[in-house]
């Protein structure tokens, strides 16, 4: 059998036309690039100002005490934002008539509070966090319908995995505002379809895993550890065992590099998780005029749980750590990449510093705004317990601000952080936890404390009489 060569090189007229194309393509590329580039800008009218606060654990409605100056001055500062946004760490059921699969805890809130906080200037929360999951999927369900019922915004969950994903948006004078949110770690996030399966409903979830970087002086002592279990891990396998990593009784450990003298925790955010977050952002911004990005975290970098910053009494304690973990500044800074006007961070019961990367703000913890522990959850127990800080030097959950931030020609023009103190030391169980204008002595406690916290990102935060100004 013969056999006829054939030519398939391509002939020069393939290439001028595959040029051709090519440019085409960059160009088209260029146009989109540019075209994104716009879509992602802010573009609410001047003097736009959008309130943020942190952790909103109500219980109940607080209506009976709005009167009060204090208390009323923070209302005021709510009301007059064209949005206001929080975290929402409580689930709103009425106790009477509820029947969940969960046992409940003590972030339990009555139908009630959902009329009230619309009232009180809210008009978009996040939903995701730690707390979410307490009564369980009809919990969830059902606090979505009193705050559907109060006109109340909220976003991060859902009964599908984009929806939970996807921005949710209020509508202003000065522009449409979208919020994404999300929460690295809880029990019910949602699913993304897989094959016949059709996924499920649930909360937004960025899954982090976590590894202890153990500087190099001490890394034989962490394989000499293993070594002494016969299969490696005590978990029945070796895991990733190697020269720079070793997982141990349920946990991650890393060699960090050589100038590292004290260890620290790094995490690794999860990839898809990442990516799907990061779409939804780019697509609430072009589909608003500004969209802020809430992540509820309880993660931070310093291992010991002793923050080992400049002048911050508190953060010795564990819970009152305001160090910021690795992942928390390479997403928040994604999300502006991505769109988003504001990031802002709750779920570490403490203020942390603020930073302003490319002129947008950067709350990456903004404390405890309503704190109603000891009264939340389902009624009836006969034995309600005092919400305490043991060991703290002063009761720091119970200190935090509203920022208010401020826009002109689309940028940011100026932060004010009005300090705000939650009665710690109020005598009425029932009053303690509500945000009041902290006097003198507390608003420049908390001012100078956050000065402190920001000033390794940069950030001057100016102290006027009781208030904090920041002028990008």
């Amino acid at each position: 059998m013969k056999y006829t060569a054939i030519d398939n090189r391509p002939s020069p007229g393939y290439w001028l036309l595959a040029i051709f194309a090519l440019a085409v393509l960059l160009d088209s590329n260029s146009s989109m690039a540019q075209s994104d580039a716009g879509e992602l800008d802010s573009s609410v009218d001047d003097g736009f100002t959008i309130a943020t606060v942190g952790d909103v654990i109500i219980a109940h409605s607080l209506a009976h005490l709005a009167d009060e100056e204090d208390f009323a001055q923070v209302i005021d500062l709510l009301r007059d934002a064209d949005v206001a946004t929080g975290n929402l760490e409580t689930q709103i059921i009425d106790p009477r008539t509820f029947v969940g699969s969960n046992g409940g805890g003590r972030h339990g809130a009555e139908p009630e509070s959902a009329e009230f906080l619309k009232d009180m200037g809210f008009d978009l929360v996040a939903r995701p966090n730690n707390h979410a999951n307490d009564y369980g999927p009809e919990g969830l369900a059902e606090t979505s319908r009193h705050l559907d019922r109060a006109g109340l915004q909220h976003a991060g969950y859902a009964d599908n995995y984009w929806s939970a994903r996807a921005a949710r948006f209020h509508t202003t004078a000065r522009g449409r505002v979208g919020m994404v949110a999300t929460t690295a770690g809880t029990s019910f996030a949602a699913a993304p379809a897989r094959g016949e399966w059709p996924g499920r409903g649930g909360l937004s979830n960025l899954d982090v895993q976590r590894y202890l970087m153990i500087p190099a002086r001490d890394w034989d002592a962490v394989q000499t550890l293993r070594d002494h279990f016969p299969n490696g891990t005590g978990f029945y396998a070796r895991g990733a065992n190697s020269e720079q990593q070793i997982t141990l009784l349920g946990n991650q450990f890393r060699k960090a590099p050589a100038d590292v003298r004290e260890a620290f925790y790094s995490f690794a955010m999860d990839p898809r998780d990442l990516q799907d977050i990061l779409a939804s952002v780019r697509e609430g911004k072009m589909r608003s005029d500004f969209i802020t990005v809430a992540l509820h975290s309880h993660h931070f970098r310093d291992a010991r749980g002793g923050y080992r910053g400049p002048g911050i009494p508190e953060a010795e304690h564990l819970d009152t750590n305001p160090s910021v973990a690795d992942y928390l500044e390479e997403f928040a800074r994604q999300a502006i990449d991505n769109g988003a006007d504001l990031f802002q961070g709750t779920g570490v019961h403490v203020l942390r510093g603020i930073e302003i990367y490319r002129d947008k703000p950067i709350f990456y913890g903004l404390g405890e705004f309503i704190r109603q522990r000891d009264i939340g959850g389902l009624a009836g127990r006969g034995d309600p317990t005092r919400d305490q800080c043991a060991g703290c030097p002063f009761p720091v959950k119970y200190e935090s601000v509203v920022a208010l931030s401020e826009y002109r020609d689309g940028l940011l023009a100026e932060v004010r952080l009005y300090p705000v103190e939650l009665g710690y030391a109020s005598p009425r169980m029932a009053h303690r936890g509500v945000p009041r204008m902290a006097d003198r002595v507390t608003a420049q406690r908390i001012l100078t404390r956050l000065q402190s916290l920001s000033a390794p990102y940069g950030t001057v935060i100016t102290i006027q009489g009781n208030v904090g100004i920041i002028s990008p």
